[in-house]
């Protein structure tokens, strides 16, 4: 009579367990993977277009969670003259301060927020610094992408708008100009430049006053990427901001040490399947 084999079942069973622990950790790896890089990505552009001016700062946390930093800085604003004539009211400048919060979104970029006393958002700013976070925004009636959309696909500033705004120095540069749609744009007022705290980082050289002329700029604005958007719905004075409001301060941000989150889920997720695979092969042995 034919025999068969003897099956070592408890070694099929330790096997079995040992592939489906791996299986388990591989999707692990996975997941966790995906929610600290294209999955963090897309959740945080879907709560920045959540955002508007004028809302709270408690529904931008529930948005992005608690700041990192928190400052207080002074910013003019326009007014009317309470001491004047209702006939004839007069536009003034007065000094306000508002509070500065800002979030390091990983190592994707920075959002910036500047509240008023009340805890109202009058103005936000977004900043990209990897290739991986090329949010697409509006800016009015114009699409553009961070990090990728040179300054001259928007209009050109004209001769009675304010600014161009830039600085260069040893260490810090900015360059933001504004630009105002009217009513297809909500009547609000956006800033787009280049900022020394984002990526792609293209300094604006020779911005003094007596090389800096329409030639030069028009050739800067040809090459520079946007990394920076900042959103007004006020009528604070952008000459009291720009250009180094349209970003986090750099000097601030980069003492936060930040390791990718991709690298570490990764690292952990991987030591956690290798010490389960020793635990299991330990068992088998014994």
């Amino acid at each position: 009579m034919l025999s068969l084999p003897a099956i070592d079942t408890k070694l099929n069973v330790w096997t079995l367990a040992a592939v489906l622990t791996a299986l388990y950790g591989l999707c692990g790896i996975l997941r966790g993977w995906w929610h600290a890089s294209l999955g963090k990505r897309r959740r945080l552009i879907r709560a920045y277009r959540r955002m508007a001016p004028y809302v709270r700062h408690d529904y931008v946390t529930e948005l992005f969670g608690e700041p990192a930093w928190e400052h207080r800085q002074t910013v003019r604003t326009y007014g009317a003259d309470a001491g004047a004539d209702e006939d004839e009211l007069d536009v003034v400048l007065r000094d306000v301060e508002l509070t500065v919060r800002t979030w390091p979104l990983g190592l994707l970029g920075y959002l910036v927020t500047w509240c008023n006393e009340h805890d109202e958002v009058l103005m936000y700013s977004l900043t990209t610094r990897s290739r991986l976070f090329r949010p697409r925004i509006s800016v009015g009636p114009y699409r553009i992408t961070l990090g990728r959309t040179p300054l001259s696909s928007l209009p050109a500033p004209g001769q009675d708008d304010a600014g161009p705004w830039h600085g260069l120095g040893a260490r810090r540069f900015s360059y933001a100009e504004q630009h105002y749609f009217g009513n297809p744009g909500g009547y609000l007022h956006w800033a787009v430049g280049v900022s020394d705290a984002g990526s792609p980082a293209h300094p604006p050289i020779g911005c003094t006053e007596d090389t800096w002329g329409p030639t030069e700029l028009a050739g800067y604005r040809r090459q520079a990427r946007i990394n920076s958007v900042l959103i007004i719905g006020s009528t604070i004075d952008l000459e009291s901001v720009l250009p180094y409001g349209i970003a986090p301060d750099h000097d601030r941000v980069r003492l936060l040490e930040l390791r990718h989150p991709a690298r570490v889920t990764l690292a952990s997720r991987y030591h956690a399947v290798i010490s389960t695979g020793k635990h299991w092969k330990n068992r088998r042995e014994n």
